[in-house]
């Protein structure tokens, strides 16, 4: 299942992009994004359960980046593991990334500005023309799935939150 927002319009990010869940979080997710309205896209963040067994690629938190590694595409568990029925929001961390710039608490935002100014990749980052959320995998809540009934299993969203 893809879920594809287009805006028709460049957007720079300014916060955490939120998916909240009515059904379970997926056990695989990918966030896609575009700069050019929806042509080409570029992996933002993997989700997963297991993501080496999903992606091929070990799970890392933002928290594990660092100013030099902000623009790296990871693969998150954080998201993905647990079923309890509070957790059904799923993030894509912009300001914990803004803070390796501006600060733990992002007061120093003339230093993420001018990073932003004079760095296009960084820029490019976070700036999107488009978001795709690929789902891949319901949550099953389960470690064998007859895949013969994997109809039985959907997902259900209710709130898509992207400030720019």
């Amino acid at each position: 299942v893809n879920i594809t927002l287009s805006w028709s319009k460049t957007i720079e990010l300014t916060d955490n992009i939120v998916i909240t869940f009515e059904s379970g979080r997926p056990d695989q997710m990918i966030l896609e994004k575009s700069l050019d309205y929806g042509r080409t896209w570029q992996p933002y963040q993997y989700y997963a359960t297991d993501c080496l067994d999903a992606f091929h690629m070990d799970p890392k938190s933002v928290k594990d980046l660092s100013q030099h590694s902000v623009l790296e595409i990871i693969c998150t568990e954080e998201y993905s593991t647990g079923y309890s029925t509070n957790s059904k929001i799923i993030h894509f961390e912009i300001k914990d990334r803004f803070a390796f710039f501006a600060g733990p608490r992002l007061r120093n935002m003339a230093s993420l500005y001018g990073q932003l100014d004079t760095t296009k990749k960084l820029r490019d980052f976070f700036t999107v023309t488009d978001l795709r959320i690929r789902l891949l995998r319901p949550a099953v809540g389960e470690i064998f799935v007859d895949e013969l009934h994997l109809a039985r299993y959907f997902y259900a969203i209710s709130d898509i939150k992207v400030r720019g």
